[in-house]
């Protein structure tokens, strides 16, 4: 899937941020995460002029990303997934054992609030900036939670397309309309949303994509139910009780 838009734009640089690649083609850059006792590689040897047998390929082995944070790192404060989070870090310039040949750029670490995991990340971006990696793969975030709230409002995963012509039809459909779902709950559907009394959600200060679903079913059915022509005054309260159910029901 790579390789089809990086040879039609091989004059220009596509940046893949994902879980693992392998085989990316040579105008493509990868951002990903990295086992936290990931082997570590300096730069092949110089081969000298002369001498027999096969050239090496890895360098001198360097510290895993777990043995890195055992040394004195520096802090950082980083505005990700849409919080502020303190954490201690370790870089460096490194190889991994199945692509000795290309240098990567190497971060591990160690969360200082928030309660998650040390974690280790790797670009091949070798010159960008610690804080450029980590942002980089935090981006990736809005894209699991568009896939997530697809496949579950949305019937994503559920088609069993048996014809190429399925396979390209569902999916898009799906993700098209998720997009005017969002679409339009920024450019109308925000202005009459009511959040919704969620015990277990006391501190959610965004919308959901379940509650701009909700609210274009609910004004899809307002719509419906409130133009019906001539209606008498004293229907306004019935109208207004099954404006409140379908709000709660959507």
């Amino acid at each position: 899937m790579l390789t089809l838009p990086c040879k039609d734009r091989e004059t220009r640089r596509v940046h893949l941020v994902a879980d693992s690649a392998y085989g990316l083609p040579k105008n493509c850059d990868l951002t990903s995460r990295l086992p936290m006792d990931a082997r570590l590689y300096g730069p092949p040897p110089k081969r000298i002029p002369g001498k027999p047998g096969r050239p090496r390929v890895r360098g001198e082995s360097l510290p895993s990303p777990r043995a890195m944070l055992e040394s004195r790192g520096r802090r950082a404060t980083l505005a990700i997934y849409g919080r502020r989070d303190e954490v201690r870090y370790r870089d460096a310039v490194a190889r991994i054992y199945a692509a000795p040949r290309r240098a990567l750029r190497i971060v591990a670490v160690q969360p200082l609030t928030g309660g998650r995991k040390p974690q280790a990340f790797y670009s091949t971006r070798n010159d960008a900036t610690v804080l450029d990696v980590l942002a980089w793969y935090a981006d990736r975030w809005s894209v699991e939670v568009a896939f997530h709230d697809a496949n579950q409002s949305f019937g994503f995963e559920e088609p069993q397309g048996w014809s190429r012509q399925a396979v390209e039809r569902t999916a898009p459909i799906a993700m098209l309309l998720y997009d005017l779902n969002v679409l339009w709950f920024v450019e109308s559907g925000r202005r009459d949303h009511r959040s919704l009394d969620r015990p277990c959600y006391k501190t959610a200060t965004r919308p959901s994509f379940a509650d701009m679903l909700r609210m274009l079913r609910r004004e899809s059915l307002r719509e419906e139910v409130f133009a019906w022509a001539g209606r008498p005054p004293h229907q306004e309260k019935i109208l207004e009780l099954l404006d409140h159910a379908a709000n709660l029901a959507a």
